[in-house]
């Protein structure tokens, strides 16, 4: 957070403040761009979940799947399923 803080030309405790008055976090902020970045990932279908659990800054694929799971209400495997028979769905009816 200090680096944020920084490029807003403020102190973390500045940044802090302003974000609580927002309603906000720092680390809401932070897991939003990380489930972001998980879902576009996992819609993508290329990288393993691991791969993309340490890609979205989790240092265990457990941390992550747990995280996972309390953003979106799934597993990031069941979530990559269902996007996948989706998909497929909609390329039989082509």
């Amino acid at each position: 957070m200090p680096d944020a803080a920084a490029s807003l030309g403020m102190t973390p405790r500045t940044l802090i403040r302003r974000l609580k008055g927002e309603g906000s976090s720092f680390q809401d902020i932070k897991d939003a761009l990380r489930r972001d970045m998980a879902i576009q990932s996992l819609q993508q279908g290329e990288a393993s979940i691991d791969s993309i659990a340490l890609e979205t800054g989790f240092s265990a694929s457990a941390n992550f799947h747990r995280a996972f799971r309390q953003w979106t209400g799934r597993t990031p495997g069941s979530f990559r399923g269902r996007k996948r028979r989706q998909t497929e769905k909609l390329s039989l009816r082509d």
